[in-house]
Order: C-alpha cells, then structure tokens, then sequence
C-alpha cells in the first residue's frame, strides 16, 4: 500500500470545550473516527508548541522557547526523506519565515501578513525570511522585495500586497494611523487576515499536486485574538452586528492580556463585554470549522480523501474571562496553565478507521512520531487505532510554560497592575501533569497544585510518581530558563501578538 498523505490542520487558540460546543463538521468527523478527549497543548503558547509537534519534544528539550528563536522542524525534512512532498500554509507568525519555520518545506505561504492577494507575491512572509537570512534593514528588504516583483506572475496583484505592507509598517510607527478605520492601518496585522487565504492556498497546492504523497500543514489563526467573525456568525452569537470600531476596541481594550489585567485592576471590567468576546470566539470556532469542511470536500474532489489521514487539533486553548481551577481570572493565553489553555480538541481521521474515543490524557508532541509511523515506506499499513496508540509515550501528559520575560517594561507601562501578577506572567516557568483524572502543577515561585477530576486537593495527596515527574519536567526548565536582554521592539510585538 502506498503511504497516506496528511493533512495537519491546526486551529490556532481553540479550546476543547468551544470546539464541542461549536465545531459541528469537527464534530462530525470526530464521530466516525478517532477522537481524543484529554489531549493536551505542550505548552500555552505558540512558538514552543509547534516546536514540539515538529520535533516530538518537549519545550525543555527542543529549546524554541522565547521570542527570537527559531523553530527547527525535522518532521519535515524526515518525511521528505520518506518521498513526501511538503506544503505549509500558515498565519501563524511563529509558524512562518520569520523563525525559519518554512525552511524545510517545498513550498511554503505565510497568509498571517497584511497581504490581501494570495495570488500574488508572499511580501510579509519575504521581507521575514530577508530579514531573517541577512539580518538587514526593512529598508534593504523593501529594496530586495521592490526588485522581485516585477519578475512575479501577478506584479500588480503583488504591488498591492507590498503597500498593504508598508501601511502596515507605518501605522507600527505612527500610531495616529491605527485611527484610519481599515484593517491595514489595524494594531496589528491579525486585523488583515482572512481564513479564505488559507483556504485558497491550499486548494491550489491540492488541485496541482501530482502522485507523491504529500504532507501539508496549515495554521488557521481565526480563533486567536483578534476575533472578528462575518455578520452572519456575529448575528447568530450576538443578536447584533459590530462595527470595525467596536471590534479593534473589544480586541485592543479588553480582549488584549494586559488591557484586561488592567481593567481588572481597576475595576473597570464591563462582564457584558466580556460576554460578547465570547460570543465573537464561539464564532470564529463556526468559522474555522466552515473551512475545514471546504478542505474536506476538495480533497474528496481531488479522489485523495481515501488516502489522506486527517489531524485537527490545536496549538493551545484560550481564557476568555472566567475564574479558572487556580483561581485566576485571565484573557489570552500567556502565562496560564488553566484546563481552558491546556486541552485542546484533537480528532484523527482516516477511511480505515473505526469510530473510537480516547479518554487517556496525550501531550500533543506524540503527533511527531504517529506522522513517522504512518509514513514509513512504499510497504505502509492502513493507519489504525493501534498505530495512533502505539505512538503515544507510556508516561504521564506534560505541558510546560517558559516564561516570556519583559516583566520591567510591563510594570512601567501598567503601574496599576500588581507586580506578583506580572512577574508570574514575564518570570514564572510552570509544568503541568495530567494522568488518570489527576492535574498536577509545579510553578518556579514554589506553588504546587493538585486536582482530582476537576477538584481541588491538597499537593501533598497527588501520586507520588506525578509530583517527580513534574518536578523534573519544571527543573529542567528552569535550566533552559534565560527571561533577560529582550529589546523594546521584542516587548512591542510580544505584546502585539497577546504574549505580553
């Protein structure tokens, strides 16, 4: 038999539980397949999670653990190696050129930029990997771009995406800009992004394949802040429609962490705007689901459905406002290891497969050696549910949080928020356990926490196996551990994108 081809879709920032709740083509591939009810996001934030996927480790053995570091993806070359073609499509901006994360494939498009025409050339993602390649001036890489596009298929098309760019760049600069109500003046390019980009993209690299097996990976960012789903989705959460204005004021003055670390400080928190963030993610869930669907149906246009093995999953989860198990109230992701951050929904799908859920709690970096698994050679078998398990490690689910740094300049530029709270998000690593019903957390300031199937209980009554294995996983974080020397600009756009 000849080896499948796969298709790893990751929904950027989606939660189990909203998943369930909204994702109903997930949902209904999920009940002719297998599906996993405990899965776990390696860590809460993007760039060590998709370093774990692609290396099948955890964050303190890969390392891509702080901003600026690349992200190395043997997974790819290994199936490269295996006859594989390799696709990415990704509006992930730690998943893109900019960490070197494209480097290994055989095409690769960053749709997370302000780019609107797909068709023409990839600006954001090539100004990243000029940056990145020659460590140059944005000057000298408008100078590189500016000599490409003349040569590119659709120059006009690719013209237009490079002063969408350049707009971008200069509201970055000139904030008075972001006043100008469209999405390439926005705070930030996330504004810009449109999942039909993914989608397009993707239905190209299909439609043009030819009889290798391919592997293609695609980050869809729609249920990572900002959210902002059509009016029909709008409608049907929220009764009512928002304006762009209203949407950059949720997304910037509440959804974002520190805005809401501040508001909540202040006792400024309005809990029906925080209702209405909810209503808007719930809806960019329908969104990301919607899409899938297209891809499901090219695939089966294409005659590739019966040989291609699906996996749909997350990179993380997201607080949205609630009181989590540790008693904290946060938005975002950073810094929490809340149930909310941590499982993630995951589905693997395959003709072959029978209908079967899976309740043992899995970290997400086991992916890593199921695609080696099912790629094998030309003599591969059917993947099976025995496959899949056989993938997983014997041990305990893990998931670690590196702590981002930039804590000084958080507290100058939000006095009002108390120090503990910013130094556990920029200074404090954690690990986190999850085995039989049993969560254990370990964070580098000396709090332990245990709970029993959703409860509280005191640390000293977790197994004892579970509490050496979180602190070692903890212990050898700390080791890897360097939160010192991030630049004003590396503050900037950690903050831009919710790390900060």
């Amino acid at each position: 038999m000849r080896q499948p081809n796969i298709l790893l879709v990751v929904w950027d920032a989606c939660r189990y539980d909203y998943a369930v709740e909204h994702a109903s083509f997930l949902n209904e591939l999920a009940s002719s397949n297998l599906s996993f009810e405990n899965a776990v996001a390696p860590s809460p934030w993007s760039l060590p999670s998709h370093a774990s996927i692609f290396t099948g480790e955890y964050p303190h053995e890969h390392g891509s653990n702080r901003f600026g570091d690349s992200v190395d993806t043997p997974l790819v070359t290994e199936l490269s190696d295996r006859g594989y073609t390799t696709y990415g499509v990704s509006a992930n901006g730690f998943a893109s050129q900019r960490t070197g994360f494209h480097e290994g494939f055989d095409e690769f498009r960053y749709t997370g930029g302000r780019d609107p025409y797909v068709d023409g050339m990839d600006v954001s993602g090539t100004a990243q990997r000029i940056l990145r390649e020659s460590g140059g001036t944005y000057g000298e890489a408008l100078r590189e771009v500016l000599g490409r596009i003349p040569r590119h298929d659709h120059p006009l098309k690719s013209l237009a995406n490079l002063v969408a760019v350049g707009c971008g760049e200069l509201a970055n600069k000139f904030e008075s800009l972001q006043r100008i109500r469209h999405p390439v003046f926005a705070p930030t390019s996330d504004y810009s992004y449109k999942p039909e980009n993914n989608t397009r993209t993707i239905r190209s690299m299909l439609r043009g394949h030819d009889d290798e097996p391919l592997f293609l990976f695609t980050n869809y960012m729609d249920t990572h802040r900002c959210y902002k789903p059509d009016a029909e989705l709008q409608e049907k959460h929220l009764g009512r429609t928002l304006d762009y204005g209203e949407l950059v004021r949720l997304n910037e003055e509440v959804a974002a962490p520190w805005a809401f670390e501040s508001k909540k400080a202040r006792d400024e928190l309005d809990e029906e705007d925080v209702e209405t963030l909810r209503g808007l993610y719930a809806g960019e869930v329908e969104t990301a689901d919607r899409h899938l669907r297209k891809l499901y149906e090219t695939l089966d246009e294409q005659e590739m459905l019966e040989d291609t093995l699906i996996i749909v999953t997350a990179d993380h989860g997201e607080n949205l406002g609630e009181t989590d198990e540790m008693g904290r109230t946060r938005m975002g992701h950073v810094a929490s290891v809340s149930d909310a951050v941590l499982r993630v929904p995951l589905v693997v799908a395959h003709p072959e497969l029978d209908a079967e859920t899976i309740d043992k709690p899995v970290s997400l970096e086991f992916l890593h050696n199921l695609f080696v698994s099912v790629a094998g050679d030309d003599n591969s078998e059917v993947p099976s549910e025995n496959t899949v398990r056989d993938a997983i490690p014997d041990m305990p689910a893990t998931s670690q949080y590196p702590a981002t740094g930039g804590g000084e300049e958080t507290v100058d530029k939000y006095p009002e928020i108390p120090d503990e709270t910013v130094h556990h998000q920029s200074s404090e690593n954690s690990a986190v356990v999850y085995e039989d019903g049993w969560k254990v957390v370990a964070e580098s300031k000396g709090e332990r926490s245990s709970f029993y199937n959703g409860g509280a209980t005191p640390a000293p009554e977790a197994p004892d196996n579970l509490v050496e294995v979180v602190e070692e996983y903890l212990l050898e974080l700390q080791r890897k551990d360097d939160t010192s020397n991030l630049s004003d600009e590396d503050v900037s756009q950690l903050e831009a994108l919710g790390y900060m």
